[in-house]
């Protein structure tokens, strides 16, 4: 799997390509949906006390040979991760590798009261436009396969359209080039793309680094309500938790002893 990110970065500028004579983007450029009903993803992921909880939304996965769930509803999961005291709802859109539509964006959107970050390969400013026309309130850009120029670009078209964005890392040359295109919320992704392991002390080491200004979000691997404690310890504003919850026998238990709303009722 060293090649993944390589790989993938080239099947999605193919694949916007193809998406860009189909649907120019025109399309979206001129629609008046982009300025309409944002809700704000960072507002969710601050406001009162505690770690808050992005649940991810994804049919599938490169690092597990089979998929999360054979009936997999995107409405009926947002509804469960928002009755069950999610802040906000990752989709992840990329149907290659993930099992994701763009479209899903929009059926989240309309289930629940909650901010939509859209999560996939964003390698062309066609995908901001996209994101925003179907209903995303922000979105997520990896470092490891932007140039700065890009990351800048896309950013600011995404605050044009009164999104926000998370510039993802997972290492100290990802952190500089976030610092250096001035990103306000970071995510450390836990999982090296490249080998698909694991290591939650890759947010304790990448945080520590972090002017406390940052709000900091630890991805992947976050398995308990333990863990979340030990991520509040080192000043963590919020969790992004998809495998977890979706291997999970009972979600919506899972998802309250996650947040620690789970109660002696709800386990007995």
């Amino acid at each position: 799997m060293k090649n993944f990110l390589k790989d993938i970065v080239s099947l999605k500028q193919k694949e916007v390509e193809a998406l860009k004579a189909k649907t120019p983007i025109t399309h979206f450029v001129d629609s008046k949906r982009l300025l309409k009903g944002v809700r704000s993803f960072k507002e969710a992921i601050t406001s009162g006390d505690g770690v808050k909880l992005i649940a991810e939304i994804k049919k599938k996965s490169p690092s597990r040979k089979r998929g999360f769930a054979k009936k997999f509803n995107v409405v009926q999961l947002a509804e469960i991760y928002a009755q069950s005291g999610a802040k906000a709802i990752s989709v992840l859109t990329d149907k290659r590798f993930f099992g994701g539509h763009v479209l899903h964006l929009a059926a989240v959107r309309s289930a629940v009261n909650l901010p939509v970050l859209r999560k996939d390969f964003i390698v062309d400013e066609y995908q901001v436009y996209e994101s925003r026309y179907h209903g995303a309130d922000a979105i997520l850009l990896i470092a490891r396969i932007l140039p700065k120029d890009k990351i800048k670009s896309f950013m600011l078209l995404a605050k044009k359209m009164g999104m926000d964005v998370i510039v993802e890392i997972h290492d100290e040359a990802d952190l500089e080039k976030a610092l250096l295109c001035n990103a306000r919320i970071i995510g450390i992704n836990n999982r090296n793309l490249d080998t698909f392991s694991v290591d939650i002390e890759n947010t304790n080491r990448l945080a520590s680094k972090m002017p406390k200004e940052i709000i900091k979000i630890s991805e992947s691997g976050i398995k308990d309500r333990n863990d979340i404690l030990k991520l509040k310890k080192i000043g963590l504003d919020a969790v992004l938790i998809g495998e977890t919850f979706l291997v999970a026998k009972d979600i919506a238990l899972k998802v309250k002893e996650i947040t620690g709303e789970a109660n002696e009722k709800d386990q007995g």
